[in-house]
């Protein structure tokens, strides 16, 4: 009997074993099965982001900054409501930058949207307007269609490209502590005043104004103030003045105020009031070393300032402008904002317009300025400008601005800002300079078999 009782017990247990293994089984079934509609919700999840279409997008590294990085976070964010996705890349700017852009075109490696100068250089001096697509459904009704018409956003009556970022106002940046420490209660307003100034801060150890010679593109700056005297003292228009230098009937070598602020900028250099390893130095040393107050003064963009308080907050509100005063009556120099177009390599074009309408929107425009305050053409956009932009913007407002004169020609007039700096380093004499922007502009315009020039 207890055989018969034992051999029941252990019957029991087994079952009871079994039953248990079923149900940790089971239960480990339904675990898994949790797991993997969890990951089946993950999936679906990725899979539904992924259809997120995406809209590829090139600008210069220059012009990729505060408003950009707002912007695009926004984006991001929101990029199921707004139904796409933005991927920026980002090359050189300068010349560097244009090469790059010149070479993408040429091996059609294009991405859907690119940030450049507009239709007109596209057109002129990269020969490529035929990849670039009409805007036929894009809203430019908050814009000043006068501001539009310049080349850079209506060309030839078809608009191709829409503003993004702001105006660009050129003149000196100065850091106001460091004209304080050496005196200087007032900005010069004629260059007998500003060589006082240079002498001035050369007397309490600063170097007076910076050269960024190794990024070539900033030698420049400064000869643009002489290309605004020509076109003043010529008694026409900017447009009729660039009409006449389009058509072979004005020419670089009549540029006397030009060839004279180029002269003028090597002065600076021999009189000890620029850095002496100036060929080495770069735009990004330039900025540091007025932030620093090592560097009284530099000529650029307005884009510098954004720079500075970007990577120097708390020197931002020391950054004082003022127009380089090389003549009796002077102007800033302005550049409008950069443009964005289509390629013909974006292949749902439906989908590129509603991008380039979103980036033109006020909305879109605001989140830009707002992380990036500046002078933008959108009407609908209001931000508080900094003393740096609104110096020169006051100017603007008085009509003492003219653009500038790059932005006025057909033909590309060569590597300019390469001989400027072979000038400042004495490998080339100023008559050299001036003969090749006249000698490039007749060999693209030749090659262009424009009939003006046999």
């Amino acid at each position: 009997m207890r055989k018969i009782l034992a051999l029941l017990l252990t019957l029991v247990m087994f079952m009871s074993l079994i039953a248990c293994g079923v149900k940790q089984e089971k239960n480990t079934s339904q675990e898994t099965t949790v797991i993997n509609e969890g990951n089946n919700e993950k999936t679906s999840h990725s899979e539904e982001l992924a259809e997120i279409p995406t809209v590829t997008m090139l600008t210069f590294t220059d012009w990729y900054k505060s408003g950009w990085e707002a912007l695009s976070a926004y984006i991001d964010e929101h990029a199921e409501e707004l139904g796409f996705r933005l991927k920026i890349d980002i090359i050189a700017g300068g010349g560097e930058g244009e090469e790059l852009v010149r070479a993408k075109f040429a091996t059609g490696d294009l991405p859907d949207l690119l940030q450049t100068y507009g239709p007109k250089w596209l057109d002129h001096n990269a020969g490529v307007l035929d990849h670039i697509v009409p805007l036929q459904n894009v809203d430019i009704s908050e814009y000043s269609q006068d501001q539009l018409k310049e080349g850079h956003y209506i060309y030839n009556d078809q608009l191709y490209a829409v503003p993004m970022d702001s105006t660009s106002l050129v003149g000196i940046f100065y850091n106001k502590d460091v004209f304080a420490a050496a005196g200087i209660n007032t900005v010069p307003t004629n260059w007998e005043e500003f060589l006082d100034c240079c002498e001035k801060l050369k007397a309490i150890g600063v170097t007076p104004l910076y050269y960024s010679g190794a990024d070539t593109w900033t030698l420049q700056c400064i000869t643009h103030f002489g290309f605004n005297e020509d076109v003043e003292k010529s008694g026409l228009s900017y447009t009729d003045f660039w009409d006449e230098m389009n058509t072979n009937k004005r020419h670089y070598s009549e540029a006397i105020n030009f060839k004279n602020a180029i002269i003028m900028s090597k002065e600076m250099i021999d009189k000890g009031y620029v850095n002496s390893s100036f060929l080495s130095d770069t735009y990004d040393m330039a900025q540091t070393a007025l932030a620093e107050g090592t560097a009284a003064m530099y000529c650029n963009g307005t884009w510098v300032y954004d720079e500075i308080a970007g990577k120097y907050p708390q020197a931002a509100n020391k950054i004082g402008s003022f127009i380089l005063p090389l003549y009796k009556k002077n102007y800033t120099c302005s550049s409008m904002p950069g443009s964005i177009v289509m390629t013909t390599s974006c292949k749902d074009q439906v989908l590129g317009e509603k991008v380039l309408n979103f980036l033109a929107s006020s909305e879109a425009q605001q989140i830009y300025a707002t992380a990036q305050p500046g002078i933008y053409l959108n009407k609908k956009v209001s931000c508080e400008l900094p003393e740096a932009y609104q110096t020169l913007y006051d100017e603007m407002l008085k009509g003492n601005s003219m653009e500038v004169w790059q932005n006025g020609n057909v033909y590309h007039y060569g590597d300019y800002h390469i001989h400027v700096q072979d000038y400042l380093a004495g490998g080339m004499d100023i008559n050299q300079v001036i003969e090749l922007l006249d000698s490039d502009t007749a060999d693209n315009a030749k090659a262009a078999n424009d009939l003006n020039w046999k």
